[in-house]
């Protein structure tokens, strides 16, 4: 289990009494090398995560959502989910899907083994590489930028009625 899914199973784990509790927290990190006359240009990696939780009670749902998942920032969106049950619409089919033993389809091909381990040094090889070789064509009078770029997204969900997957 991933530390995102040991966090996501921890806010489901917090359901009172009559509560159903639903958290997803998704992670991204992303990397762009963009190249020119030889040189880098411009470099950004970046991180990012994000967090929504649902509460249901009574037949009203309530939902808060927020940017990090520092421990402080979840339990306030916890609170704030909770707090925001009463103005929900009452709806007898508010709730969560309870496990009926169907593991989750998993998409397999989407994401490159290794990537996420790919040295920055080489990334920026690959953008300097790229550059070099179009400009090495006669065809070619000018390059206005030669780029590397790559992402990772993965989605981690938990709910207090027991299931739990991550997604990438």
């Amino acid at each position: 289990m991933n530390d995102l899914q040991a966090q996501a199973e921890s806010v489901a784990a917090q359901a009172g009494r009559g509560e159903q509790i639903e958290c997803a927290i998704g992670h991204g990190r992303g990397t762009t090398v963009k190249a020119y006359a030889g040189e880098i240009e411009s470099f950004t990696g970046a991180e990012s995560f994000g967090l929504g939780i649902r509460v249901i009670r009574d037949g009203r749902q309530g939902f808060a959502s927020a940017g990090s998942i520092d421990a402080d920032v979840v339990a306030d969106t916890l609170a704030e989910a909770r707090d925001n049950v009463p103005f929900g619409e009452v709806d007898a089919y508010n709730g969560l899907v309870e496990p009926d033993g169907v593991a989750p389809v998993v998409l397999n091909g989407l994401v490159r083994p290794g990537l996420a381990e790919f040295p920055v040094a080489a990334k920026i090889d690959l953008a300097l590489a790229l550059e070099r070789a179009v400009r090495a064509d006669p065809r070619i009078s000018g390059v206005r930028t030669a780029a590397y770029g790559d992402s990772h997204r993965s989605l981690t969900v938990a709910t207090s009625t027991g299931l739990a997957a991550t997604f990438e």
